[in-house]
């Protein structure tokens, strides 16, 4: 169901807006674009349901725009004093009002996705060809052997939405900041993907007339291209900041004592810039780091911690990469992204490091014989 759904919502929805844009001369939003790309993707993985953030005209959803509120809200309680935000909080004023109201628009949201699945359940309905994560948990039992109750269905969901909604739009704006900074990274992306539809068999079943949709096997070949997806995202972390919560009283090997309930604060972007972690050369934007022999070869999660490690290693990073890498290909593969002239670029205070201006660009066809130069690459999509 992953791959079906993202290739619908690239080629029926994302391809189509930035055509739009390429056609009217005007530039686009790329983060906002991409935010409704994978608000829409992970809709669909976790309720099985379309909330049409992407659909034609780029419409504001209700329930997008309260879970977008309340992220933003969530924000403020960490650099405003608790007692502060308690405060405000019991007197229900001011951001804490906020994002009570935004909860509950997400709660209901859920709420009434949860009763239509359980009636359709009941019945019989799409039984057994729904794959999304809340299906599958319906059908699954707790400890006890109990469903598993109202709440907990709608708090796993959320909670995946809110893990995977922003953190792989906002790597793919990074991503694509870089590479129209690095043109040469871009050339050799597209290289890559060219030697691979090149590779394929005459025959096009399945295709339309000139059209490319990757296939499952061809996203994986792309190990350039997952290259320089992990630089961008060892540059631009999209959670910069992470801490942890002593859960007993531990001792690290340099001899730092910890007590139970410290909080322990890493900085992931500043790892990522550290000199003694990456070399001389940790501020440059160089994907061939990650390759050995022209394979990609991951590092450490306690080295790369962009996708957390350990019993906390982020369960839906491959999914993240699959997603990230069908969406830049496919973009890549047709046009040139090319970030509009003297476009103001830095991060906004937030626990996702969006850009805080989004990213304006600019969308040009990329000319066929462009492709064609590439050795072995035979067609180019529409």
């Amino acid at each position: 169901m992953t791959a079906e759904s993202l290739v619908q919502l690239v080629h029926s929805r994302l391809l189509p807006v930035l055509e739009k844009s390429m056609a009217s001369g005007r530039p686009i939003n790329l983060q906002d674009i991409l935010l409704r790309l994978t608000f829409d993707n992970v809709c669909m993985i976790a309720f099985g349901v379309d909330p049409g953030c992407l659909s034609p005209g780029l419409p504001e959803i209700p329930f997008a725009k309260a879970f977008e509120d309340a992220t933003e809200a969530t924000v403020i309680r960490f650099v405003t004093p608790t007692v502060v935000w308690k405060t405000m909080r019991y007197l229900d004023v001011g951001v804490e009002k906020k994002l009570r109201k935004s909860i509950e628009r997400v709660d209901e949201f859920a709420d009434e996705v949860i009763r239509t699945r359980i009636k359709e359940l009941e019945l019989g309905l799409d039984s057994i060809a729904k794959s999304d994560i809340l299906t599958v948990f319906m059908r699954l039992k707790d400890d006890d052997g109990k469903p598993f109750s109202h709440k907990f269905l709608r708090d796993i969901c959320v909670n995946f939405i809110l893990a995977g909604r922003d953190t792989s739009s906002v790597a793919l704006t990074w991503f694509f900041w870089l590479i129209d900074r690095h043109p040469s990274v871009e050339e050799q992306i597209l290289e890559e993907i060219c030697g691979i539809i090149g590779e394929r068999e005459s025959s096009k079943e399945g295709e339309g007339d000139g059209d490319v949709i990757f296939r499952p096997e061809e996203v994986k070949k792309m190990e350039y291209l997952q290259a320089a997806i992990s630089e961008s995202l060892r540059l631009y972390p999209s959670v910069p900041v992470d801490h942890k919560e002593v859960i007993e009283d531990e001792v690290f090997p340099d001899g730092t004592e910890l007590k139970k309930g410290t909080k322990v604060i890493y900085a992931i972007y500043t790892m990522g810039r550290m000199e003694s972690i990456w070399g001389k050369d940790c501020r440059e934007f160089k994907p061939e780091r990650w390759l050995r022999d022209g394979r990609f070869m991951s590092e450490s999660a306690y080295k790369f911690t962009a996708f957390n490690g350990g019993p906390r290693l982020c369960l839906g990073k491959d999914f993240a990469y699959y997603q990230m890498k069908f969406a830049a290909a496919s973009i890549i593969y047709r046009y040139h992204v090319k970030v509009v002239k003297n476009f103001p670029v830095a991060p906004k205070l937030s626990l996702t490091m969006y850009m805080k201006y989004g990213l304006k660009v600019m969308i040009h066809k990329r000319d066929e014989s462009e492709i064609k130069n590439y050795k072995n690459c035979k067609t180019i999509g529409s």
